[in-house]
């Protein structure tokens, strides 16, 4: 558990914990007020029951506030390993295949997925964020021992990119209209092996 100082003085301190069923609620409502996008309550029960370690919530005092939720995924693609980017240029359409064809014959291997991380709009600059972002690369290298671990963002969301930087995460990926509204994607990874 990470225990940190927030901006709001000795009185307050942003805890980081796992969380638990009972906490879904909470979190649904910190999705729908922070994110355009949603899930249902059994993907929620789905993350918690297979991954619980990876799906945290940030309390300052007695509020949940925040929450962090990933998973552990496998694959081959050098991409979400961070043994490589795709920004540098575009690849011809030959190039592309013949890089699918590699990632089939090379060798899957453990990768982090942070599916969603949200903090509840008024507590945001406090310190919380990065309290999430520190616990999830924690939990993913101890525990789960993740080679690295991926995530997408808007590329209009220029807050969070900032902070997933601040991390060590770098862009690898462009997605293009990955989400509903047609907004494209970065995908971006952090290297932990």
């Amino acid at each position: 558990m990470l225990d940190s100082r927030s901006s709001l003085g000795d009185r307050r301190r942003v805890v980081v914990r796992k969380a638990r069923a009972e906490d879904i609620p909470v979190v649904m409502e910190i999705n729908l007020e922070s994110l355009p996008e949603n899930y249902w309550y059994g993907f929620y029960k789905y993350i918690l029951d297979n991954w619980g370690d990876a799906f945290l919530v940030a309390e300052l005092g007695e509020d949940i506030v925040g929450y962090s939720m990933s998973r552990v995924e496998t694959t081959a693609d050098p991409v979400l390993l961070g043994l490589k980017t795709e920004l540098e240029g575009e690849k011809s359409v030959i190039d592309k295949i013949l890089d699918a064809i590699r990632n089939q014959l090379s060798e899957e291997r453990n990768v982090g997925h942070l599916v969603s991380i949200a903090v509840r709009p008024g507590y945001r600059r406090l310190g919380v964020g990065s309290a999430l972002m520190s616990e999830t690369v924690r939990v993913m290298k101890e525990i789960y021992g993740v080679e690295s671990i991926f995530l997408e963002v808007r590329v209009s969301n220029i807050q969070a990119i900032r902070l997933y930087e601040k991390f060590g995460f770098v862009k690898v990926r462009r997605i293009k209209g990955y989400y509903r509204d047609g907004e494209d994607a970065f995908v971006m990874v952090k290297r932990l092996a």
